[in-house]
């Protein structure tokens, strides 16, 4: 069984940003708590997933296809703290000496990447016996959802919570219908955190129930005059109807990214191990060396010793 790992570099390396202390440096006074957090986060999710293969996807700067449509398009967020865009480059030398791939395109956010690699994955016939895990706290990603093939591993919230797994049994269970139809949702509700409008008016309950009885954004104005839908909510609808449409063309990840997948690029002992011991000591992760997943040689000598 072929198991592999995508992993959302912006979405873990924000979340480890907030969550290790600002006095976090190396010995010649550089800042590296983003960078340690995300080292130590990334060598958790490889202990507990146990992946055959891994690869990382990042936003890429400019303008995307959904910017270029619509304006607002995440207008409301503010630019990167600096001391977080300093350590980016450090993170993708965290990850380049670990030989994992990173994929980012112009035009396309890191989601669309992600989409775009876990169809390839698992799109081939040859390709059955292929797992997709996407690990990201992003609850969009719960769209690309396809039964026990693809599924959204979501990182611990804070330090109460634990992390989750969502297949499309357990979207099905938290929301009432399948992954496919989140986008349909988000197209109602909307999106503050990225700016996205949705029908004004209609927030998350209603949006649901519209979505459970009607089965989809289409299915919701093909019986906008149906007695389930209060004369209220179908004045909004009707009023809102083109800004729902696009709000579903923002809200629906691309599969179609061009991008290719190389499987012995992300094979996850395909690493020099002693090359990223080293990069880990300058950083001053001598906690996190022990943690180094194996590597080719370590892995055929176990393999002999079995």
């Amino acid at each position: 069984m072929r198991k592999l790992i995508l992993i959302d570099g912006n979405s873990l390396l924000h979340r480890a940003y907030h969550a290790f202390p600002p006095t976090l440096t190396t010995a010649k006074g550089e800042l590296i708590n983003a960078v340690y957090g995300f080292s130590a986060m990334l060598l958790t999710i490889l202990e507990k997933l146990g992946p055959t293969h891994v690869a990382v996807a990042w936003d890429v700067k400019g303008p995307t296809f959904r910017k270029m449509e619509y304006v607002e398009y995440k207008a409301n967020r503010g630019p990167m703290d600096e001391d977080l865009a300093t350590q980016i480059e450090r993170t993708k030398e965290v990850v380049s000496v670990l030989n994992i791939p990173q994929f980012g395109i112009e035009g396309y956010e890191g989601d669309d990447v992600i989409g775009t690699l876990a169809r390839l994955a698992t799109d081939e016939k040859k390709e059955k016996d292929t797992q997709v895990v996407i690990v990201t706290a992003d609850r969009d990603a719960l769209q690309l959802i396809k039964e026990k093939q693809i599924v959204v591993y979501l990182p611990l919230q804070n330090k109460a919570s634990q992390a989750v797994v969502f297949d499309e049994d357990r979207v099905v269970e938290t929301y009432g219908f399948k992954p496919e139809y989140i986008v349909d949702l988000k197209s109602l509700m909307g999106d503050s955190s990225d700016n996205i409008p949705g029908v004004k008016g209609i927030g998350k309950v209603t949006a649901t129930k519209l979505i459970q009885d009607f089965g989809s954004l289409e299915g919701v104005y093909k019986n906008i005059e149906s007695e389930k839908i209060s004369k209220r909510v179908r004045e909004m609808l009707i009023a809102e109807k083109e800004m729902a449409e696009q709000s579903y063309k923002l809200a629906e990840i691309n599969k179609e990214a061009p991008l290719k997948i190389n499987w012995e690029d992300c094979l996850l002992t395909n690493y020099d191990k002693n090359k990223a011991a080293n990069l880990f000591k300058e950083l001053n992760f001598n906690s996190l060396l022990a943690r180094l997943p194996k590597d080719s040689w370590e892995k055929k000598t176990e393999e002999i010793f079995l």
